[in-house]
């Protein structure tokens, strides 16, 4: 299964220098709750307020150990929900440019900016205190509390998994609906704001699920044109979430990709993503689990469909990009690959890291699909290169909050394209 040149390919990595980052714009308080029997028999027992809603979507996350998101518009019932898990789990900071931000700071960047408009005190304070500026926009903004999300993170075997699933923990994410002027900066502050993030050389953006209205989709397409060109090395990324409606997919597909450099996934985000371009068939959410040359089929897939000229997919046990061609040296690109792969193992925690056996399957599958790769992962496809690693894994790791952000920014930050 050629582990040695794959492990060979890990053990001579090297960090590279990276330039100012600046992450937006939704940043949150996590609070992580350890999903056990007796939380279960609770949520059966209806004693968990909507045990109804609730206990179906973590079950079914739990069956096919893939992360997943319930967003909840109503307050008063998320401030129930929240309340009855006050005294559980351990706070840590949340949100895509929040996990990022610190990300970034641990790679070693010197200036990481964080701009999040109307976050709270503790969410600005845990950002300061790792050396991140954080942009609020607002004079007002201590009177903003902080947004806690509730993270349910589950060990496999506490209910049957679905036939081929590779058990595995993962986490289930019950989020309080944003309001959509959290994803934009204010129109008074946007000169300021591009003034500060005019030496940043990658902006990681995320947190357009929370916008609805058509207008604010222009607005945010608009403003991410604007970073964009704020400096000629300047390359924006998307990253996408699990629980975003067909409606935001829409206007995301419409208005935000094509103004973007990059975009970043998981498998059923990738399916969801392909259901609303009209792919034919069911939301491959369903169809758990997918083969690996059939992912990779559908990334590219993606990627001609939407112009994006780096698409990341990410999922158990291998990682691919698909990138335009002539962008970089496609080598560079599969090295911050595998160091966002070796980084992420790190910060999963666990026993020591050993190469995923199901990604080296993988692996196979894919060089007998596309044809011997010359170079270890990288394949071509037409117009496009195809980067496949098989990714290092951790053994019982201790977390799983926030490592697909985790990956996502540091291979994205690192990648010279």
């Amino acid at each position: 299964m050629n582990t040695g040149r794959w492990k060979n390919l890990y053990q001579s990595l090297q960090k590279p220098q990276a330039g100012p980052v600046v992450t937006g714009f939704n940043a949150n308080i996590d609070r992580v709750i350890p999903v056990t029997p007796d939380l279960l028999r609770s949520l059966e027992q209806h004693t968990v307020p909507g045990s109804d809603v609730l206990l179906p979507r973590l079950k079914h996350s739990m069956r096919y150990c893939a992360a997943d998101e319930m967003f909840v518009r109503d307050p008063s019932f998320f401030h129930e929900l929240a309340d009855f898990f006050s005294a559980s789990g351990t706070l840590t900071i949340g949100g895509q440019a929040g996990i990022a931000a610190i990300q970034m700071r641990r790679l070693g960047i010197a200036s990481v900016t964080c701009a999040v408009p109307a976050a709270g005190p503790h969410t600005r304070d845990i950002l300061r205190n790792a050396g991140i500026i954080p942009l609020i926009f607002e004079s007002a903004a201590g009177d903003h509390p902080d947004r806690v999300h509730l993270i349910f993170e589950y060990p496999p075997g506490l209910v049957p998994v679905a036939d081929g699933v590779v058990p595995r923990s993962n986490r289930f994410i019950v989020s309080p609906v944003h309001d959509p002027s959290t994803v934009i900066v204010p129109a008074e502050y946007e000169n300021s704001f591009l003034e500060q993030i005019a030496p940043c050389r990658r902006a990681f953006l995320s947190g357009y699920q929370y916008l609805q209205a058509k207008e604010d989709f222009i607005t945010a397409s608009r403003q991410i044109r604007l970073i964009r060109g704020v400096n000629p090395r300047m390359r924006t990324h998307v990253e996408c979430v699990s629980g975003a409606g067909r409606q935001v997919l829409d206007m995301m597909i419409r208005y935000i990709l094509p103004n973007t450099d990059s975009i970043g996934f998981n498998e059923q985000e990738l399916g969801m993503l392909m259901h609303a371009l009209g792919a034919p068939g069911p939301v491959p959410a369903a169809l758990f689990p997918t083969l690996p040359v059939a992912m990779a089929y559908e990334a590219i897939a993606f990627a001609n469909a939407t112009g994006v000229p780096r698409v990341h997919l990410h999922t158990f046990g291998y990682y691919i990009l698909v990138l335009k061609s002539g962008l970089v040296q496609p080598e560079l690109s599969r090295n911050a690959l595998l160091l966002a792969a070796r980084l992420t193992a790190d910060a999963a925690g666990g026993d020591d890291q050993i190469l995923s056996r199901e990604g080296l399957l993988a692996y196979t599958d894919v060089r007998e699909a596309f044809g011997p790769d010359e170079t270890p992962g990288i394949f071509h496809s037409n117009d496009r290169v195809v980067v496949f690693i098989p990714t290092c894994i951790s053994q019982q790791i201790h977390k799983t909050t926030g490592l697909g952000d985790i990956l996502s920014s540091t291979a994205f930050v690192t990648d010279p394209f």
